[in-house]
Formats: C-alpha cells, sequence, structure tokens
C-alpha cells in the first residue's frame, strides 16, 4: 500500500512504514539545456541540472530537507528512495 503526501494524515502512515507517493514532473529545456525536475507536493522544489543522473541525485537530497524546512517536523526523519516510472502524457 502507498499512500499520497497530499492526503490527510500522510505523516502517521509515513511513522507507520507505509510509502508516501510524492509526484514529481521532469522535463527538459532545449534552449537551455538543462533537465527541471518541479512538485506541487513539496513546495519549494525546482531543481535544474545538466544531467538527468545528475538531477536525480539533487531531487533525493532536497526532499527530505524540504519537507523539513516546510515546518513539517513531524517528517524531520524523512528519507527518500527515488523510484522512476514512466508516464508520458500527450497534449
Amino acid at each position: 500500500m502507498k499512500y499520497p503526501i497530499s492526503f490527510p494524515l500522510a505523516w502517521v502512515f509515513s511513522l507507520l512504514g507505509v510509502p508516501i507517493i510524492i509526484r514529481i514532473e521532469f522535463c527538459f529545456d532545449p534552449d537551455a539545456e538543462v533537465f527541471i525536475a518541479t512538485s506541487t507536493d513539496i513546495p519549494g522544489l525546482v531543481i535544474e541540472a545538466e544531467t538527468f543522473i545528475d538531477l536525480r541525485d539533487q531531487v533525493e537530497e532536497a526532499i527530505p530537507n524540504l519537507l523539513f524546512m516546510d515546518n513539517n517536523k513531524k517528517l524531520h526523519k524523512t528519507s527518500a528512495d527515488v523510484v522512476f516510472k514512466n508516464h508520458i502524457a500527450l497534449a
């Protein structure tokens, strides 16, 4: 069972060891030649890097720090294991 971080009492489930889902969007900016990661689930998550590998590493490091800085002291022992899944949306 996984639980989205945006749902009520997500932090309670995280303390019980239930994985919390955080939606992160990745894109490539061809003009700046950088990969960009943003998330509406984690305020302040906007990261860019020259390679996708660097971006992934920075996202894993930023998630616990941003959750702590968001005054969510309940999640102060947060760790992030980022699992990437490909979801392609055509518009």
